[in-house]
């Protein structure tokens, strides 16, 4: 069965993969960020082309969405899990109404969820675009990644939506079982958030091991393997490196007040129901 690790991107998807993957190996190195277990990427256009057969970049977007759900159950019978799966899409229903992560090959999912003030310069630098595009992404019902052009892709289309609908499709919509942590949370209290993820998937707690995995998965760390060899999974227009600064809050010194007034009028009441505005409006 699948854990779904579910996010809009730049959420802190990576590092709890890889706090997934040092917990799970509990091995004396810390994991190597290009190597980290628990299946393919849920979007990856490789591994999608080697179970239907036929190469993505053939089909259009449409057929690519009415299979991925079939492809997903193709992989758990051949390899019954748990497999814990990134995914940046947004849930929804597929074409031919299948859902696009359907329930019975999902054992969870863990959304992480993400200030959408810091989500802005991060994706800015992430995608190699300038902050009032990003923040416009955040707030276009249509934004997808890596839509088609002319038949290539190096990753199958992701519809993201807004940042509102994202989460709501997931919270609200799915009807999986969901266990939400918010990125700033798991800055704050790393073993303690990372250590209810280990419950909510059914894995033993040991506080050894879990202390061992939140220390080989330290922002540090994971810079460190990057300046070193690289990270594959850097789109190529980024701006910067892929772990970038790893803190909460940036977006004080970072963010325009014209962007950041453009992102409470958008996404305010998401905002307030996950601790991120008071009840004035005013950022937390």
């Amino acid at each position: 069965m699948i854990y779904w690790l579910a996010s809009y991107p730049k959420s802190g998807n990576t590092w709890l993969r890889t706090l997934i993957t040092n917990y799970l190996r509990d091995a004396e190195t810390p994991a190597d960020i290009n190597e980290l277990d628990g299946g393919p990427i849920a979007s990856a256009r490789l591994w999608f082309d080697e179970w239907v057969g036929v190469e993505a970049s053939l089909l259009d977007d449409t057929l690519i969405e009415s299979l991925r759900p079939e492809v997903y159950r193709c992989l758990i019978r051949e390899n019954p899990g748990p497999l814990y799966m990134k995914t940046h899409d947004a849930w929804k229903p597929a074409r031919r109404g299948s859902e696009l992560f359907p329930a019975d090959v999902t054992a969870g999912v863990i959304y992480i969820l993400r200030n959408p003030l810091d989500l802005a310069m991060s994706c800015a630098h992430h995608w190699g675009v300038d902050s009032l595009q990003a923040v416009e992404n955040l707030c276009n019902p249509e934004f997808a990644l890596s839509r088609t052009l002319g038949g290539l892709a190096d990753q199958l289309q992701q519809y993201l939506g807004t940042w509102s609908s994202h989460v709501r499709s997931w919270m609200d919509e799915s009807n999986l079982p969901v266990h939400l942590i918010r990125y700033e949370d798991l800055c704050r209290d790393t073993e303690g958030v990372f250590g209810d993820v280990v419950r909510f998937c059914g894995l033993s707690s040991d506080t050894v091991r879990l202390q061992k995995a939140v220390d080989f998965s330290c922002f540090e760390e994971l810079q460190r393997q990057e300046h070193e060899k690289g990270f594959r999974e850097r789109p190529p227009r980024s701006s910067g490196t892929f772990f970038r600064q790893g803190r909460a809050g940036g977006w004080r010194e970072e963010l325009s007040p014209l962007l950041i007034q453009k992102i409470i009028d958008a996404h305010g009441e998401t905002m307030r129901r996950f601790g991120y505005l008071d009840e004035y409006n005013q950022p937390i």
